[in-house]
C-alpha cells in the first residue's frame, strides 16, 4: 500500500465516523479552494452526511455559477462539527476568524498542496505535488467510492482550471491532464466553464483593472514588476477584495519580467502582499522572510504598514535575487 493509498484510507475511516462535518475554504478565495470545498461537499452529501460549508468572505464573480447556495455565513446555523476540514490553507491565518473551529475539532483534517503548509491538523493531507487542492479531492472522492457526477466534475475542473492558469502553469503534470480527461468524460460542458471563469468580466472588474495597471513600476531593470490595489480604488469602481484575483499575472506577463508583486490594501495598514515568478525565482522564500508562504512560483504574505512599506521591503528582499 502506498503512502497516499494509506492516507486515504484514513481519511475515509474519519469520515465514515463522524456525521456533522464542517468544511472550511481560505480568505480571500479563488476557484481551488471553493470549487474544492463545493466537490467535497456534494460528494458527503452522496454519503448521507451532513456537511457545511462556512465563508464569510465574498465570493469571487466569476465562481458564482458553481452550486454556491452551500456556502454560508451564519455560524448560528452550524451544528456542533464532528469533523472540520481546512480547504487549501497552508497555514491558520488562512482561515481568518474560523480557525477557532480548527482549535476546538474533536477531529480536524487539513487538506492542501502548498510546500510551505504548517500540517496544523489532526490529520494532514499535504501533496506539494499536486497542481491544485483540486486533484487531492479528485483522489479522495475515488478512496471514499463515491461515482463521479457532472456537478462534482464541474466543481473539480474549475478548481484545477484556475490554479493551473487553465494548464499553463509550470505545475501542470500529466497526472492534472488526467484527471482534467476523466472529469471532461463525466459530463462537464467545458464551453459554460470557460466562459463563466475566463470571459464574463463584469465592467467594475475592468474598472479596477485599468486603475491597478496605472500603478505599474518596473525595477531591476525591467526584472521585476509591482503593481497596487488600494482601498479607495475597490471603492471607487465598485469592486470587492476577490476581485483583485488574477491582477497580478499582469504584472509577472510582461517581457523581461521575473517577478511579479501585487500589493492589496484591504484594511488600513494591512497590505496583503502577492508574489509570482517566471523562472528561476523562488518566491516562497521571499515570502517566508515575512511570515508567508505557498509554492516556489505562486506565494503570498502579509505586510504590516503603508503599501510604501512594503513595497520598498520587498524590493529589498530581492536585492541580488534579481
Amino acid at each position: 500500500m502506498t503512502v497516499n493509498m494509506m492516507r486515504d484510507k484514513k481519511f475515509v475511516e474519519a469520515i465514515e465516523k463522524g456525521e456533522h462535518i464542517l468544511i472550511l475554504p481560505h480568505i480571500l478565495p479563488d476557484g481551488d479552494t471553493i470549487g474544492s470545498s463545493l466537490a467535497l461537499f456534494l460528494a458527503f452529501k452522496k454519503m448521507g452526511k451532513d456537511p457545511w460549508i462556512l465563508l464569510t468572505d465574498d465570493i469571487p464573480y466569476n465562481l458564482r455559477f458553481l452550486p454556491v447556495r452551500y456556502i454560508i455565513r451564519e455560524t448560528s446555523k452550524i451544528p456542533t462539527p464532528d469533523i472540520v476540514i481546512s480547504i487549501d490553507c497552508s497555514d491558520l491565518d488562512r482561515l481568518g476568524t474560523r480557525s477557532q473551529y480548527i482549535h476546538n475539532a474533536n477531529r480536524s483534517i487539513n487538506i492542501d498542496h502548498h510546500i510551505t503548509n504548517t500540517l496544523f491538523a489532526d490529520l494532514n493531507i499535504v501533496e506539494p505535488e499536486a497542481a491544485a487542492t483540486g486533484e487531492i479531492i479528485y483522489s479522495l472522492i475515488e478512496a471514499m467510492g463515491m461515482d463521479m457526477d457532472s456537478e462534482i466534475a464541474t466543481c473539480l475542473y474549475t478548481a484545477i482550471s484556475t490554479d493551473t492558469g487553465s494548464f499553463k502553469y509550470s505545475n501542470t503534470t500529466s497526472r492534472t491532464h488526467e484527471i482534467a480527461a476523466d472529469l471532461l468524460r463525466n459530463g462537464i460542458v467545458l464551453n459554460d466553464i470557460t466562459t463563466e471563469v475566463y470571459q464574463n468580466k463584469p465592467s467594475y472588474q475592468v474598472k479596477l483593472l485599468s486603475a491597478v495597471l496605472s500603478t505599474l513600476e518596473f525595477h531591476y531593470e525591467g526584472q521585476l514588476a509591482v503593481l497596487h490595489v488600494t482601498e479607495d480604488m475597490l471603492n471607487n469602481t465598485g469592486a470587492i477584495p476577490a476581485d483583485t484575483d488574477g491582477l497580478i499575472e499582469y504584472a509577472r506577463d510582461i517581457k523581461g519580467v521575473e517577478v511579479g508583486i501585487l500589493l492589496k490594501e484591504l484594511n488600513p495598514g494591512e497590505i496583503k502582499v502577492g508574489l509570482r515568478s517566471k523562472y528561476q525565482i523562488d518566491v516562497s522564500k521571499i515570502a517566508g522572510e515575512f511570515g508567508g508562504g505557498g509554492h516556489s512560483k505562486a506565494s503570498g504574505c502579509t505586510i504590516y504598514g503603508s503599501i510604501e512599506d512594503a513595497k520598498n521591503k520587498l524590493i529589498r528582499a530581492l536585492n541580488n535575487k534579481l
